[in-house]
């Protein structure tokens, strides 16, 4: 059999009409779960954190959001016995953004850590709007990535709450009720609308 050769326009066609697949695939296959499974477990802790605080006064309820790392062995767990399949370029790209981000959290508690342990002193407190930043930088780029715009700009309400977190200086209680909020914001809204569209 003879290969034929293609027009430029053709080959144009051909590559856009993969990406169209490869991201209608990565759309249905994902069905943006892990977007659904950490912005409900954000609103949750964040609503015990604050229940805890109010009644008791006492900060170490702070300590729940340590729960966060749920979701993580969730995922790790039922990916492990999810049948093996072809990764796509978008899937491995999508992949390595959330690597890195969930290194970033990594590596912000080991440093915190460290410094507290030299200073005589561990004030996780910076973990909350770090978080934030970091969470939205992964989401902004993962909406970058798959086209979608609810996934890049709705991450901007917890950049701000970010910002006001770390100009305001000293962790109160408010800052549960803000930090679930804006995953609520962008997380749990912009997957349940673009699941609505694919459905």
């Amino acid at each position: 059999m003879e290969d034929r050769k293609i027009t430029e326009m053709e080959s144009i066609e051909l590559i856009a009409e993969m990406i169209r697949k490869t991201k209608k695939e990565a759309s249905m296959k994902q069905d943006y779960n892990a977007f659904l499974l950490y912005g409900y477990a954000a609103v949750l802790i964040s609503i015990v954190a604050w229940v805890g605080i109010q009644l008791t006064g006492q900060q170490e309820f702070m300590a729940v959001w340590f729960a966060m790392f749920l979701p993580y062995i969730w995922t790790l767990i039922h990916s492990n016995r999810r049948k093996q399949e072809v990764t796509t370029y978008l899937g491995e790209m999508l992949g390595h953004i959330w690597k890195i981000i969930g290194s970033m959290f990594v590596l912000t508690i080991f440093v915190i850590l460290a410094v507290g342990l030299g200073v005589g002193r561990i004030d996780f407190s910076l973990m909350m709007p770090l978080s934030l930043i970091y969470a939205g930088i992964g989401t902004s780029m993962t909406g970058l990535v798959i086209k979608e715009k609810w996934f890049v700009w709705t991450p901007l309400v917890g950049l701000l709450t970010a910002v006001f977190m770390l100009v305001e200086g000293s962790c109160t209680n408010m800052w549960n009720l803000f930090f679930g909020f804006s995953f609520l914001i962008f997380m749990i809204i912009p997957a349940h609308i673009v699941r609505s569209k694919i459905q």
